[in-house]
């Protein structure tokens, strides 16, 4: 009797095993990469970008202070100021001893600014000049030189230097407490000085602050033009503008990523990595610092 052999067949190559299982454990490999390049952003990359603003800021604004000391100097002497100062720009460097804190403060408070430093919250006085100046630092982002901003206490010192020269303020309250935009940015009869920050570890937090306030001790400098008021500069907003640089990153790193997988699947080789490693980090960092972007600009 002649025994018929039945053909074998080939097993299944691994690009053709997309089970459930390892589709569940790709998925997850990279929400957990993405993750990972958002906390790097914020935590590592992000101090690095702001450490390097700050230092080019400095010597901005001691170059400023130089001219402006020069100038007092001259029979004409220094020329009025008339116009507010520009978005970004350095206005002023505060020092807080306490917390051994040096940082140069930027006019404006949207996420663009606080992401270089400490803001200056636009239709707030000037640092060191009659009425109430307000400041809006990071809590936890990009260096998050406000991180302490609790720690302060009655009768701590504050130093504020710009170009008119030097104001001394005393802290006579620290709360956390809910923000109260007309209370801590609006007008008052004394020469303070407003620090606020996040009061929360949750970036996304847009209602509990940690405020400061600070009494300027002698007599203040002369009022400048100021910026008028913006309901997207107060601490509290995000940048909206970023959405589209979130789409796009995102879109792309996404489809990097399943075009990596399918070919890691096919080739398990090193060419994979060194085809897709850069495209991924540089996309994964493009969405994450769009992410920050669209997170209060005190996160």
């Amino acid at each position: 009797m002649t025994i018929t052999e039945q053909p074998t067949q080939a097993p299944a190559s691994p690009a053709s095993r997309l089970s459930p299982r390892w589709t569940v454990l790709a998925v997850t490999g990279w929400v957990l990469t993405t993750a990972v390049c958002f906390g790097l952003v914020a935590y590592a990359l992000g101090p690095m970008l702001a450490n390097n603003d700050q230092r080019a800021a400095l010597a901005t604004v001691q170059q400023a202070m130089a001219e402006a000391q020069g100038a007092t100097k001259t029979l004409l002497g220094a020329a009025p100021v008339t116009k507010p100062p520009e978005f970004g720009s350095p206005l002023a460097v505060l020092e807080i001893p306490r917390l051994h804190l040096q940082q140069v403060v930027l006019e404006g408070a949207a996420p663009e600014q606080t992401a270089s430093g400490p803001g200056h919250v636009p239709g707030t006085s000037g640092p060191g000049q009659p009425g109430n100046s307000a400041i809006v630092g990071r809590f936890s982002g990009y260096g998050a030189p406000f991180a302490e901003l609790r720690d302060l206490r009655k009768g701590d010192e504050l130093v504020v230097a710009t170009t008119q020269g030097k104001s001394v303020y005393t802290v006579t309250t620290s709360a956390d407490r809910d923000l109260d935009e007309d209370r801590d940015y609006g007008r008052t009869d004394d020469d303070r000085l407003t620090l606020v920050t996040s009061a929360s570890w949750w970036p996304g937090s847009a209602s509990s602050a940690t405020v400061v306030t600070a009494v300027l001790d002698g007599k203040p400098f002369r009022p400048t033009p100021q910026n008028g008021k913006a309901d997207a500069q107060d601490g509290r907003t995000g940048d909206s503008g970023a959405w589209a640089q979130l789409v796009l990153s995102f879109g792309g790193f996404a489809g990097v990523a399943v075009g990596a997988t399918l070919l890691y699947r096919r080739w398990r080789s090193v060419s994979t990595y060194v085809l897709t490693t850069p495209a991924l980090l540089a996309l994964a960092v493009l969405a994450a610092a769009a992410v920050w972007k669209l997170l209060p600009a005190w996160a």
